[in-house]
């Protein structure tokens, strides 16, 4: 760890870091679930347009080969031309949903791994001020044990032993 000492106010700032992205992981995570049922919605309604369009293909062929009046067929070929002007913005539409979904799936992707960093960054600063209490612990331990002396020990009381 480049660091040299932990500090309550680096693992505090850490972890206020670490809230910020968590919150903005869930809102991409939210986003991306809107986008997918934009997408999902985009889809049946693409699904919808194209039975539309094979059924009244269906139609004009039968009206075609039953000679049928000549301003129906007309009729009902714009009517076609109308619902494959549909379909092909719908696709645009799909395209774009996608694009927007690959783009807010990057997003959520680098916000996980500001995270999973930030987690990372704290769990060392534990570590860190783990390790610092415990030299502590066993410095004062070993000063103890080296010199009676010490403040420990209070040696203007007579002892029991």
């Amino acid at each position: 760890m480049p660091q040299t000492s932990a500090t309550p106010q680096r693992i505090e700032a850490l972890q206020s870091l670490h809230s910020q992205v968590v919150e903005t992981g869930q809102h991409l995570a939210l986003d991306l679930k809107q986008i997918q049922a934009q997408h999902d919605q985009a889809r049946d309604k693409l699904h919808n347009l194209q039975n539309y369009a094979s059924e009244y293909r269906r139609q004009l062929q039968a009206l075609e080969s039953q000679g049928g009046d000549w301003s129906k067929v007309r009729d009902l070929r714009g009517f076609i031309a109308k619902v494959d002007a549909a379909q092909t913005a719908q696709l645009a539409e799909i395209n774009r949903i996608q694009v927007l979904h690959a783009e807010k799936s990057k997003a959520w992707a680098a916000a996980r791994q500001r995270e999973k960093a930030y987690e990372l960054l704290l769990a060392q600063q534990h570590v860190h001020v783990k390790s610092l209490a415990q030299k502590r612990a066993l410095t004062e331990m070993q000063d103890w044990a080296l010199n009676p002396q010490s403040q420990f020990v209070n040696t203007n009381q007579p002892t029991k032993f």
